[in-house]
């Protein structure tokens, strides 16, 4: 990058030649430097010339600052304006408080006595119509050549913001209070959380749906690029990525250094809850925001133990897990929430506590109880789609304008054989008609990049066609992903009808790629139809990605071989290698429910390890015979295949590096254990990560991932 001088406070400093913008919260910093002390100084002594001015305020710091600075600023100031409590202000005498809505007549100016930026943004949205706005920045205008240069930060040339941010808030004395909290991948729409939202239409409980995602990550993002230079720094030193949200950093989430870094949202959140008091409160739980999730559940109920907690979600997809997934539940709804919750929030608003129930798990079930599973209609039309009404929908993209929207056109897997999988639910699609309705609403919307957010959407090739047929006949304009199958089914025409639709990017999770480990894995199609597959759906003009997972039992080295000669021989048909996985025991799937069957041991007894670990087993805690196949072995294995692709220049994605990265420190218990790494020093690093856990094909239901970017569901 170029660099140039400029000329500030008398010195010549080199700066990146690149846009700058002023920023409060550097200048104004609290550090009393000689620099920041002379700002205040300033920009005191101008708001003093001001008639008929009044001090916004959201907190005193930065007032207080001011009037050590410049003392006689009191004497101007005749009111202060709040929207909540204070306390703390600077001397002895106390200004007069008033809310936004009640300037008094003579307050001609308002001062946003606050440095930070979206702290002011709602201000801005409090003050009455013909009041003149004060900001911080107002010293550009009459004092620049006294801004010291630290003052000037890069200026993001592809933000969206300033944007409306709606506030944190909640009806008070509803019967039903139903919220999603961080961290969701990046600016996505709850696709779960708008079909329960949906279910609740139908009853006759007052709710509201707040999705606490959304907010928080655009408040850190203008936090980000406004007053913090771009980088967030956690006080112990650690530097946050550019966007916490996306997929590759899923295990942040579980830091607490970073959880205290949200603290205040925390705070913000559980106050509001407890000030609102609903009868019940209702959270989707997955992996990525449990934490979070847990730490409003405990202040909630420190402050209201009589609140009932309901949750749902992608880590609520087994009964057999049940609360031990989440504790401070006093209900689960288990798999597709939105057929359960109705009835169950009805009966819970009349002060009602239901036990044995189809679809849920309480902590008010007899110990005799075995698990019943709820309705599960096969018509999914019945079913309207999400429509987001809590917020406006452009609300719902990235920092920088990036837009992808989540749909569904069905749910479960109609294959439900693959060994490793935990997904083994009745597989339903909902008509050509009813999914166009939905993509040409969100289109209408101003939604046109979509991610279709299952794992088996051509369980049944023909009407995949018939919705593509449906897309092309009413002209939408829109591009399309989503995961497949590998299908004998799919031909040339198939992919060619799917590139006509708009599909740009697709998804396959072969997950094996010798003959040998297909049948293992029961996928249910040979070499010869994975090669036909890509082949197809490359040359229609469909970017292509692949899955594999590593080390199921029975595996040999020559599968190895043979799978990366198989990519290799193949590679210009495969656009990228998404994930790469090796094998986790996961509860659901068969080598959980039968690893006799399939020559598995445990080192430690099976039920204390089941009890233990209801959602995985660690990987140093099992291995499975003919062949002898454990963590290291699974490991020495993984490395062979980096290396081979590596070397030969094959293209992995973010996703599949921040794995190789994982293995190669040995930070996945449930991958590889614990121990050296031993991954060999050609490889140099990587940033990917997936999601929650592993590839949809791997873990729980309902964890699709995007071809062009990961995403979770939550039904």
């Amino acid at each position: 990058m170029n660099t140039s001088s400029l000329l500030i406070a008398g010195h010549t400093s080199p700066v990146a030649a690149t846009r700058v913008r002023f920023s409060a919260h550097a200048c104004f910093r609290r550090d009393y430097s000689p620099e920041a002390r002379a700002c205040l100084q300033l920009l005191g002594r101008y708001l003093a010339s001001l008639r008929g001015l009044a001090f916004y305020v959201d907190g005193l710091d930065f007032l207080n600052d001011l009037l050590v600075e410049v003392p006689e600023l009191r004497s101007h100031i005749p009111c202060l304006i709040a929207h909540r409590p204070l306390d703390g202000l600077l001397g002895e005498s106390r200004l007069p408080v008033v809310s936004p809505g009640d300037l008094p007549g003579h307050i001609e100016n308002v001062f946003l006595c606050e440095t930070r930026m979206f702290p002011r943004l709602q201000m801005r949205k409090r003050i009455p119509d013909g009041v003149c706005i004060v900001e911080p920045d107002v010293i550009t205008k009459y004092a620049v050549e006294s801004i010291p240069a630290s003052a000037w930060v890069p200026a993001a040339r592809d933000t969206i913001y300033p944007i409306d941010v709606p506030e944190i808030e909640f009806e008070h004395g509803l019967d039903f209070l139903l919220i999603d909290c961080p961290a969701r991948n990046l600016g996505l729409m709850p696709n779960g959380v708008g079909y329960v939202h949906n279910a609740l239409k139908h009853t006759d409980v007052r709710y509201q749906t707040r999705d606490l995602d959304i907010l928080i990550y655009h408040r850190f993002h203008i936090r980000r690029l406004f007053d913090e230079n771009g980088i967030v720094t956690l006080p112990g030193g650690k530097e946050l990525p550019p966007d916490p949200w996306q997929a590759k950093h899923y295990d942040l989430w579980g830091d607490p250094d970073v959880l205290t870094y949200f603290q205040p949202e925390i705070d913000e959140i559980i106050a509001k809850i407890v000030e609102a008091k609903p009868k019940v409160l209702g959270l989707s739980i997955h992996a990525c925001n449990e934490r979070f999730s847990r730490i409003v559940v405990e202040g909630v109920k420190k402050e209201l133990p009589e609140t009932v907690i309901l949750v749902g979600g992608f880590a609520c997809y087994s009964a057999d897990i049940g609360l031990r997934g989440f504790p401070l539940a006093d209900y689960m709804c288990i798999g597709e929430a939105d057929l359960t919750v109705g009835p169950l929030v009805e009966a819970l608003a009349r002060g009602e506590r239901p036990g044995n129930t189809p679809g849920v798990l309480s902590k008010y079930d007899s110990p005799d109880y075995r698990y019943l599973a709820g309705p599960m209609p096969h018509n999914l039309d019945l079913i309207e789609h999400p429509r987001y009404e809590w917020y406006n929908l452009d609300l719902y993209r990235n920092y920088n304008g990036y837009q992808l929207t989540p749909v569904i056109a069905s749910r479960g897997c109609r294959w439900s054989r693959c060994t490793f999988c935990a997904e083994r639910f009745y597989w339903r699609i909902r008509s050509p008609k009813a999914v166009a309705d939905e993509l040409e609403w969100l289109a209408s919307q101003g939604c046109h990049l979509f991610m279709f957010n299952e794992s088996d959407l051509n369980g049944m090739p023909e009407l995949v066609v018939e919705i593509c047929d449906e897309i092309i006949r009413r002209k939408l304009h829109i591009k399309l992903t989503g995961q497949l199958r590998i299908h004998r089914k799919a031909d040339r025409a198939f992919y060619q009808k799917l590139h006509e639709a708009g599909f740009v990017a697709l998804r396959f999770g072969v997950d094996a790629f010798s003959e040998n480990t297909l049948r293992l894995q029961k996928k249910g199609y040979t070499l010869a139809t994975v090669r036909q597959n890509l082949k197809d759906c490359w040359e229609a003009g469909i970017f292509t990605e692949v899955n594999w997972v590593i080390g199921v039992p029975g595996e040999t080295d020559a599968d190895i071989e043979e799978g990366i000669a198989f990519l290799l021989e193949n590679r210009a048909h495969i656009g990228r290698l998404e994930n790469l996985n090796p094998l986790i025991m996961v509860n659901g799937g068969v080598y959980w429910l039968e690893p006799e069957k399939h020559n598995i041991h445990f080192r430690e007894p099976k039920e204390v390890l089941y009890w233990s670990n209801p959602r995985a087993i660690p990987a140093s805690s099992w291995y499975s015979t003919h062949p002898y196949i454990d963590e290291k072995v699974r490991k020495a294995r993984f490395n062979r295949i980096v290396l081979a692709l590596y070397s030969a220049n094959f293209d992995v994605s973010a996703w599949a590096e921040r794995v190789i990265e994982d293995v190669r420190l040995n930070r996945d218990r449930m991958r590889v254990g614990l121990g050296e790494g031993v991954l060999a020093q050609r490889y140099e690093g990587g940033s990917g990560a997936p999601p929650q856990s592993e590839t949809a094909c791997q873990t729980v239901p309902g964890e699709t991932v995007s071809p062009l970017i990961s995403i979770q569901t939550a039904v």
